[in-house]
């Protein structure tokens, strides 16, 4: 079972079940809600498909540029829902 975006089942189950504060996680709850695609977020912070799936899941943190950089998306995906 998946979404329009390809974010299967057990993706967004283990997003659910990743730690809510983390970074990553609160931007993939964000992405798989709005079907953003991950591959957007991976070209827009540089990395890959994958670099971007173990963040949303809380498998690896982001850590000095790409820190900065998905707080600046996180920070105007949640301006443009208001």
């Amino acid at each position: 079972m998946s979404d329009a975006r390809g974010y299967s089942y057990t993706l967004v189950k283990a997003v659910n079940a990743a730690d809510p504060k983390l970074l990553g996680v609160r931007l993939g709850k964000v992405c798989i809600e709005r079907n953003i695609p991950a591959i957007k977020i991976a070209t827009d912070a540089g990395v890959t498909k994958q670099t971007v799936y173990s963040w949303f899941t809380g498998t690896f943190k982001p850590r000095g540029v790409h820190m900065e950089t998905l707080e600046k998306i996180l920070a105007g995906l949640e301006k443009a829902r208001v």
